[in-house]
């Protein structure tokens, strides 16, 4: 299947920066726009249908997984998460291309159903560095930050999936080689 979908996958640990850098690429790159992913997680307080999430009931998200509507989707922590096509197809109808934000199981689907696309995973320092970034947010108990660099661990094994990989040493220099490889890989 050929890809005709232009699109940037972003993937890295918790913690790593990725919404921070992904801000600075939405700045400085007008023709780049951030795909809404669909979810069965109950909407929080502030979110909006159709802005932040697609919220689907598990009825609806099972029924687009039997139309394959998604280039991919996944469990994570007990909700499902989806890529869907129709997304990435309005983006592209308006001269712009997808950007993801994924975790790397589904940045291995897309990248398999359609190896053209650009992947990117944005990788600390050091996993010491990481902790101490997940430490200094205050958001989460010690628990949870183990668990968040035990699944850092395992993100870390699959970069070899990835078309590069950046060191997020620091915002500016992470945002510029990302914005290097955008543009020169869609001839921006």
């Amino acid at each position: 299947m050929k890809n005709n979908n232009l699109l940037v996958v972003i993937s890295g640990p918790s913690g790593v920066g990725k919404g921070v850098v992904i801000k600075e690429l939405l700045k400085s790159i007008k023709k780049l726009e951030l795909a809404i992913s669909a979810t069965t997680r109950p909407i929080r307080v502030g979110e909006e249908n159709g802005q932040d999430y697609y919220f689907f009931k598990n009825e609806e998200f099972d029924k687009a997984i039997h139309e394959d509507d998604f280039i991919e989707w996944c469990n994570v922590h007990g909700n499902r998460y989806g890529t869907l096509k129709k997304e990435i197809t309005r983006i592209n109808n308006n001269n712009k291309i997808g950007l993801v934000e994924i975790d790397t199981q589904g940045a291995e689907k897309i990248k398999h159903k359609y190896p053209e696309i650009l992947s990117v995973f944005l990788a600390p320092p050091t996993v010491a560095v990481l902790e101490e970034r997940l430490t200094k947010r205050g958001t989460e108990s010690k628990d949870a930050i183990k668990k968040r660099i035990e699944t850092a661990n395992e993100e870390l094994k699959r970069i070899k999936h990835y078309d590069y990989v950046v060191i997020n040493d620091t915002i500016s220099n992470s945002s510029k080689e990302i914005q290097f490889l955008i543009t020169k890989s869609f001839d921006l």
